[in-house]
């Protein structure tokens, strides 16, 4: 086709179409009347010009809708948050954080914004954002503090504790549970050891073994050859009693209890150091009560090979403990010295040893135990303030901040739930006593659980429920065995 002078095609079908539509609009056929076609278009074309103008003021509004972006953080472990609440203050806008920590909020109108992020057991971020930064979609980051949450006191109620075990001719002494059942030893007296060295150590006379089914019925019984003090257990929780002069190993069969006698020496140098177990290695410590320092080690039993999992100080007792050298005699710092030479250990570490700073009021073993929760490793390291964590490797996974070791009333003693792995610390004021959970992944206490009779003993836990000792003041009552639901 050839055009005119200054014509061009879009020119000549924007001309054809203008003449159609004017046509269609203006230009009626048979007689002044519009055929049913041309009515519709009549009608498409005056509906398409009244609907411009909006077109136009909806297209412009979508221009403004901005897509806001950011990411939530652990403020202590720089570790991405996941499910934190990002919500706009005043409106119904709001998201979560993903598993890499980031959100996305989908914005109508670019206009300053108020957020607010918030996540239970971290402290709760609120932040202006100016209509400027939205319109450029600043990218928004949030750094929130772990706290802990103090949950409302709840005091257990339904019927009084349960009685586990009880005898008007024996006294419960020590109890433990493992996969045979509840093993419980009792006595008929105590007896007070009187030895410089061990000055006030109770033992138990006429001592006896029993052993408990999941129906608190006792399957059998077994009297001990000699004066005992307590019960242990190994790593893999199968129950020892230390004597005074040996230790058995209770073995549970069909019919009655077998004891297998251990060497007092074998006991404390090869069986306690072993803790826990994991499958293919034992967990134990090189734990010393007169030494303010110990480590965490693992057993691979395939390659025979013990690796440290971490170790554990206290600082401030280290430091008086090394001190001990600038108070002793020349003499005595010849000797440490020389100790020192011999030996290849710190001069300041011999001196502690030789002026018996174990014995000083000032001195505290360390307490820092590892439990197995859930196929990880957790060190609670009450120097460091800190949950250890590692992987059944020894691979170290993050470090969680811990705070009711700081409370006085904590007993400075912690048990756990081998059925489930919860980690429960024990809390003392005067006569009463409650357990709170920890929550290893955050550190934050779960409600209290409180014990129902005053002065509880030997405090142990078990499938959801708390185990322990209790006589009543000035009774002819023989110290009984109790357990309390604290699930």
């Amino acid at each position: 086709m050839r055009y005119g002078p200054g014509e061009r095609s879009g020119e000549v079908v924007a001309d054809k179409a203008s003449a159609t539509s004017f046509t269609c609009i203006s230009s009626p056929t048979n007689n002044g009347a519009h055929t049913p076609t041309e009515h519709r278009r009549s009608t498409l074309s005056r509906s398409a010009l009244v609907l411009l103008p909006l077109l136009a003021f909806m297209t412009g509004q979508a221009q403004e809708r901005v897509l806001l972006r950011g990411r939530v953080w652990d403020a202590a472990t720089d570790r991405p948050l996941t499910d934190v609440h990002i919500v706009v203050l005043g409106t119904k806008l709001g998201a979560e954080s993903k598993a890499d920590g980031g959100f996305e909020l989908d914005l109508v109108h670019a206009r300053s914004l108020h957020l607010r992020a918030s996540r239970v057991g971290y402290t709760t971020v609120d932040r202006v954002i100016g209509r400027e930064a939205v319109l450029e979609g600043e990218y928004q980051e949030f750094r929130l503090m772990q706290r802990t949450v103090d949950l409302p006191e709840i005091t257990i109620g339904g019927p009084v504790p349960e009685v586990v075990h009880q005898r008007e001719d024996l006294h419960v002494g020590d109890h433990f549970a493992n996969q045979d059942g509840l093993w419980v030893l009792t006595y008929e007296r105590p007896k007070l050891v009187h030895r410089a060295d061990e000055a006030g150590k109770q033992v138990y006379r006429e001592a006896r073994l029993h052993l408990l089914g999941a129906d608190l019925v006792e399957r059998s019984s077994i009297e001990l050859p000699t004066e005992v003090c307590r019960s242990r257990h190994d790593a893999v929780h199968r129950v020892i009693v230390e004597g005074t002069g040996a230790a058995w190993l209770a073995t549970a069969t069909s019919e009655a209890i077998e004891l297998t006698t251990i060497d007092l020496s074998v006991l404390r140098e090869q069986v306690l150091p072993w803790t826990d177990s994991l499958p293919g290695q034992f967990l134990g410590n090189d734990h010393d009560p007169t030494f303010p320092a110990f480590a965490h080690f693992g057993f691979d039993l395939a390659a025979q090979r013990t690796d440290t999992i971490c170790t554990v100080q206290d600082d401030f007792r280290m430091e008086l403990f090394r001190s001990q050298y600038k108070y002793m005699s020349g003499h005595d710092k010849v000797v440490a010295m020389d100790l020192a030479l011999e030996t290849g250990i710190d001069a300041g570490i011999i001196a502690g040893y030789m002026t018996d700073f174990h014995r000083n009021l000032y001195f505290k073993a360390p307490y820092a135990p590892l439990f197995v929760v859930q196929d990880t490793l957790c060190v609670f390291d009450h120097y460091r303030e800190r949950i250890r964590r590692f992987l059944p490797d020894r691979t170290a996974v993050d470090e969680v901040p811990l705070t009711y070791h700081l409370d006085r009333t904590w007993k400075d003693r912690l048990v756990q739930d081998r059925t489930d792995g919860a980690v429960y610390a024990l809390f003392a004021r005067g006569p009463r006593t409650w357990l709170r959970r920890i929550e290893t992944v955050t550190g934050a206490l779960g409600p209290i659980l409180r014990l129902e009779h005053p002065y509880p003993e030997e405090v142990q836990a078990h499938d959801g429920q708390a185990y322990y000792i209790f006589r009543p003041y000035g009774s002819q009552q023989r110290r009984t065995l109790y357990r309390q639901a604290i699930g």
